[in-house]
Formats: C-alpha cells, structure tokens, sequence
C-alpha cells in the first residue's frame, strides 16, 4: 500500500515536471516578424502566452473535474438519498441553477469526451442552449465538431436541424420579381444538411436579406414620391 502510493505520488510529481519543462521551451507560433515586433517583446509575449496557456489547461481539467465529480455524487446520492443532494451541494456552495449548468457541461463530458476542451469553452449559456429539451444527440456532435459556440447560431441550426423543425408554407403562385422555388428547395433539403451546408445556406439566405431590405427602401422612397405628387395635385386643384 505504502509502494502504491508514493508511485502515485512520484507520478504526479513526474507530471509536475514535465509541464514546467514544457513550458520553459514552450515557443509561440504567432507571426511577429510580419508585425516587425522587436525580440525583446518577443520573448516578453511568449512567456505571457506561455502562462495563459499553462493556466488554459489547468482550467479545462479543473472545470472537467468538478463536472464529473458532481455527476457522480448525484447517481449516488439520488439513488436512495435524493433529498440529500440539494443539501449537500449547498453546504459547498453550490445553487440550483450552477449545478444544472455544471450537470448538463458533465452530461456533454461523458457523451463527446474527445470535445474535452471545447465543451470547458463554451459559455454557460451555450452549453444550456445545446442540451435544450428536443436537440437531439446528432445535432449536439455536428455542433461540437463544428466548433459553434454563439448561441444565436446553435439556436438557429438545432432548430434546423431538429426533429421538431415546421416550415413555412410559400405560396405556388407565380410572381414577376419573386420565385419561391429556391425557398421550397432550403426547406427540402434542410433535414438532410450538414452543418457546413446550413451555414452556407444561413449565410445566402443573409446576402439575399440585404438585398432585399435595400430594395424594398428604395420602393418606399418611390411610393413616397407618389404620394407627394398626389398631394401637390389636390393643392394646385383647392
């Protein structure tokens, strides 16, 4: 017992050292001669993105940690103890809603473990957005591998991507400017896009949006016209 754990011991002490080693060769792969930034500033910079760095690590496993530690006190206390829990995570601590957020982060831990780092970046928010009632576990891994973290954008593409999805009824009527076709093809194709392929059809969709504010201004503008040129007849006639 006692060999077991000063092995234990001197591995983490192994480990200790190996990151300051690391660190202390640790060099930054930012383009400064393109900025023509002097060497002394150089070296300044790289040892400050060396901590940030060092210190980015050490929040993920630490974040990751205590998402898994919670999760598994919850299945222990809530098998026979339910009441219990509440109780507990107060005395440390912790309110309801901090220990959902943590709960729904582990959640995202234990089904996409090879997101580890990602998923501690993600805002709380976006992590309660991407575990919502209804996003499927399909649509989760197309964000995570995606690397979308706005929550306006999760937002947009697990509705789009959700099972739960309604589309808009465009009229089949013929128009001179207007063809609703490409419209009817989105929501065809919708179910099926990837989410490289619904960004691209988000970011058209955009242009076309700008397009059209700036032509439907200029129609005002001209209706505008109309309706002073009206206005000066029933002068002239008065």
């Amino acid at each position: 017992m006692k060999n077991n754990v000063l092995g234990r011991i001197q591995s983490k002490v192994n480990v200790v050292k190996t990151e300051e080693k690391q660190l202390a060769e640790y060099l930054s792969q930012f383009d400064f001669e393109s900025f023509e930034i002097p060497e002394t500033d150089k070296k300044f910079i790289s040892e400050r993105e060396a901590v940030f760095v060092k210190n980015g690590r050490l929040y993920t496993d630490s974040l990751y940690e205590m998402c898994i530690a919670l999760q598994e006190v919850k299945d222990r206390l809530t098998n026979n103890h339910e009441a219990s829990f509440m109780a507990w995570y107060n005395h440390i601590g912790l309110n309801k809603d901090k220990v959902s957020f943590l709960l729904k982060r582990a959640q995202l831990y234990l089904d996409f473990p090879e997101q580890k780092a990602f998923i501690s970046s993600l805002s709380d928010l976006a992590v309660r957005t991407m575990t919502a009632k209804g996003v499927l576990p399909d649509v989760q891994k197309a964000l995570l591998e995606s690397k979308i973290a706005a929550v306006k954008d999760i937002k947009e593409i697990a509705g789009a991507l959700g099972e739960d999805n309604t589309q808009l009824t465009v009229p089949q009527q013929e128009f001179k400017y207007f063809s609703p076709k490409p419209i009817n093809k989105i929501q065809k194709d919708i179910k099926n896009m990837s989410v490289e392929e619904l960004m691209k059809a988000k970011r058209e969709l955009e242009y076309y949006k700008k397009l059209m504010t700036t032509v439907i201004k200029e129609l005002e503008v001209k209706e505008k016209e109309y309706e002073n040129k009206d206005n000066l007849k029933l002068v002239e006639v008065e």
